[in-house]
């Protein structure tokens, strides 16, 4: 079978520019799932916390930190020797897999160092001290939970790895000792760049990046995606000016690699876009790099994923299996500055319904939300979109919705003066008619338009704010709404729950009746979990009611 590739990128490029939140959401919106995240100096002194909430952050954008790799050549000396190099890179290499194994990458990697250029003469020396701490290393790496260490071949002499048989033989070695330690060790692959070559001190090409390529495929793990010049001299990426002056055919890479599926070690293959962006630090240019790394990722998409559109990535802890009860996440609780990307975070959440609040500012003192973020919601997701209108004018913004896509509305008892008339139009234009009660309401309020109902959503919070304490009375309002619809002969019609809908009260909440849950800042959108962790505890906060109910 064919390699299976995916699209990932190297995050050296924000570095001191931008956030791991700003590429994630990118990546996220681009489908590219797969992250390999670069080093810097305070990798190896920040605390494990900092990559536990890293780890989060990938998860909520719904993309993976698969990888890690070196940035600065900054874990090379192995082939130094002055004294308390060899220590420090020894010190510091195990710091990135303690590292690796927090983020949960599959694999830590690293450029092997460089032999000063006045003392080649040390290379041997170097190469064989580097080999016995990576032997060793290779063991910690298994005990902290990783699969793989990788090492990048580059285009020097003094770095070694480059030439085909010097690949060759440090592959064949570390290799050798993985086979004989299987149960002990990870193994030892390729993070290989296509666009190295090999040429000497006179710029003539001994290697191109065919032949290095060719030579790394029985170890190759990964690979970095990024183009060249013609003597492998300055880097850069895909936008189509830069394709115009590069080397780099992605096309035909792509083709190496698949025809070369039976020779390599794995049978997945990211790759990672790796380049250093417009200058560092500049007003003039930082701004540039979102529109270069869009640029490049969309022609990689096409150029080495083969595919016309970015696919939207499930995360890798998405719930698939339904249940009886619904879970409508709060839009309201989401970055407002990025809307869209938390959308299709959201989405690959594998959620019923997006539940949409839209308040006036009168009949509840917020306004969070406005239709023209729903106006331009309805083409971008098939999720049902259920709206909560929280306004003293009802009728003004039913008429307002009919053009636009939503499934269901829901209307407050307290501030409709016509709500038999109000619910009936709603049902008119295509909507299902909810009726939504607030805390101090009783259930009598809503006891003659039973005939005009969908759904009828229980407030167990005062409406406007998200935060806030459930009411005292909430969970026995909840099962007394339950009760009433059953006796009046409306079994079917669904109770809905709005308001601190927490894993502590949600199954309390279940057992009462409840099978529609909007759930916000106490739940799916928690902040001491990822959403896709949150999703699994709100499964079980469920599954605890629904068992609690049969009993």
């Amino acid at each position: 079978m064919a390699v299976e590739l995916r699209l990932g990128v190297k995050s050296d490029m924000i570095e001191y520019r931008y956030s791991h939140q700003w590429l994630f959401r990118i990546l996220a919106e681009e489908g590219a799932r797969y992250v390999q995240l670069g080093s810097q100096l305070e990798t190896y002194h920040l605390p494990d916390a900092y990559f536990h909430d890293l780890r989060k952050q990938a998860d909520d954008a719904g993309v993976v930190i698969d990888s890690t790799f070196t940035t600065h050549r900054e874990l090379g000396g192995f082939f130094r020797t002055e004294p308390g190099f060899e220590q420090v890179a020894r010190k510091n290499y195990e710091r990135y897999i303690e590292v690796g194994g927090i983020l949960g990458a599959t694999s830590v990697g690293s450029n092997p160092g460089a032999v000063l250029r006045d003392q080649m003469g040390t290379k041997q020396a170097g190469l064989k001290r580097y080999i016995k701490h990576m032997k060793e290393l290779m063991h910690y790496a298994h005990e902290h939970g990783l699969k793989w260490l990788t090492v990048e071949p580059m285009s020097c002499l003094a770095e070694p790895p480059t030439l085909p048989e010097e690949i060759a033989a440090l592959g064949q070695e570390l290799t050798e000792y993985h086979n004989a330690n299987s149960d002990s060790t990870v193994q030892v692959g390729y993070c290989t760049d296509i666009a190295h070559g090999y040429a000497d001190r006179d710029g003539k090409i001994i290697f191109d990046q065919y032949d290095l390529f060719e030579a790394c495929v029985p170890w190759m793990y990964e690979v970095h995606l990024k183009n060249t010049d013609s003597i492998f001299n300055s880097t850069f990426g895909f936008t189509a000016a830069e394709r115009e002056k590069g080397i780099i055919d992605v096309p035909h890479f792509r083709q190496l690699l698949i025809d070369a599926s039976d020779r390599l070690p794995v049978d997945r293959m990211a790759g990672y876009l790796e380049i250093g962006g417009p200058k560092l630090g500049r007003d003039y240019s930082d701004h540039q790099l979102e529109a270069s790394l869009r640029e490049s990722l969309q022609y990689l998409q096409t150029a080495f994923m083969q595919s016309s559109d970015p696919v939207p990535i499930p995360s890798r802890n998405a719930i698939s299996e339904k249940s009886p009860v619904l879970i409508s996440p709060s839009m309201m609780c989401v970055d407002p500055l990025n809307f869209e990307s938390a959308l299709r975070r959201v989405e690959a959440l594998g959620v019923d319904m997006l539940h949409i609040d839209i308040m006036d500012g009168h009949f509840v003192p917020n306004a969070p939300m406005g239709l023209g973020i729903l106006e331009a919601l309805g083409p971008k997701t098939d999720l049902p979109i259920d709206v909560h209108l929280m306004v003293q004018d009802n009728d003004f913004f039913v008429e307002l919705l009919e053009p636009m896509r939503v499934d269901q509305i829901s209307v407050h008892v307290e501030s409709c003066t016509h709500l038999d008339r109000t619910l009936a139009r709603i049902r008119e234009i295509g909507a299902k008619a909810g009726v939504a009660i607030n805390p101090a309401t009783p259930l009598s309020a809503i006891e003659y338009v039973l005939e005009r109902i969908d759904y009828v959503l229980v407030m167990t919070v005062n409406p406007g704010y998200a935060g806030q304490k459930m009411t005292p009375a909430s969970i026995r309002k909840i099962a007394d709404c339950r009760k009433m619809l059953d006796d009046a002969g409306y079994g079917e019609v669904p109770i809905q729950v709005d308001g601190n809908v927490s894993f502590e009260n949600i199954p309390a909440m279940v057992r009462a009746g409840g099978v529609n849950l909007v759930a916000g800042t106490s739940s799916i959108f928690h902040r001491d979990a990822s959403w896709s962790e949150n999703v699994v505890k709100m499964k079980q906060a469920i599954a605890a009611g629904l068992t609690a109910s049969c009993q």
